[in-house]
């Protein structure tokens, strides 16, 4: 495949309207949270970036079990309440086999690390963390000084508030413009009116002239405050209705 093209990863319908996404970008994977509107109780699917499912809807038993992570095989859940948003709850599922879980009721979820989840008892309010490690399955009392936090390199295009380049002057019905970069050349992308509806259009260009496009969206009510974000040289991305997540290699 060229490196100046724009093709389809893939494209996956989801049953309910997607409410969060955590990605794990070492591994290639993403973690999805759906929610039923009719009853708010959330489903977990895992896909990697290559759009192949590992898990399918699997169902959380309460609505305050939320996404909070993915890292390797494990998919981290917390657990949050309509009176606070730190509750005790912190739930470790492997996706590869949802019945092996560790489950912590009395423990609030802090953040994670590479490798480790930080934690702390229900009515501590500062110091006493522990920290449950993902590879061992174990609850620690300290680990190694030089674990970092757990970080994925995730790019958002940002508004080009500029004069458009030449080779863009002649797109006339578009009423923003966003940009990125991947390697040595640029992303540019922007809605485009359509009567009463929305497209969006990709675009990849070098410093001087316009490398290949493709409408990547169609049919929108309204236009979308972030159209897509960035992962290396692939770009994801939600349709309309919350249901579709779509992704593009550039």
């Amino acid at each position: 495949m060229s490196k100046y093209t724009i093709s389809n990863a893939f494209s996956q319908t989801f049953r309910f309207p997607i409410w969060k996404i955590e990605i794990d970008e070492k591994s290639k994977l993403i973690a999805i949270e759906c929610r039923d509107p009719q009853n708010t109780l959330p489903y977990i699917s895992v896909m990697d970036f290559d759009g192949l499912v590992h898990l399918d809807h699997y169902i959380l038993p309460e609505k305050e079990w939320t996404l909070t992570a993915i890292q390797g095989k494990k998919v981290i859940l917390k657990k949050v309440s309509e009176n606070s948003p730190v509750s005790p709850g912190l739930w470790i599922i492997d996706y590869t086999n949802p019945n092996t879980t560790s489950l912590f009721h009395q423990y609030q979820y802090l953040g994670i690390l590479n490798g480790y989840i930080q934690m702390r008892p229900q009515h501590i309010t500062s110091g006493f963390e522990l920290y449950f490690s993902l590879i061992d399955d174990e609850v620690l009392t300290s680990i190694p000084a030089e674990i970092k936090p757990f970080d994925n390199d995730i790019v958002f295009p940002l508004e080009f508030n500029a004069e458009k380049p030449a080779f863009l002057q002649h797109y006339k019905n578009n009423e923003d413009l966003w940009i990125s970069k991947c390697h040595d050349h640029f992303l540019w992308c922007f809605h485009e009116k359509q009567q009463d509806k929305y497209t969006v259009r990709l675009l990849i260009s070098d410093q001087k002239q316009i490398l290949d496009e493709a409408v990547i969206i169609q049919d929108l009510d309204l236009k979308l405050v972030q159209i897509y974000f960035q992962i290396g040289c692939q770009i994801f991305l939600l349709t309309h209705n919350k249901q579709e997540f779509v992704s593009y290699l550039v």
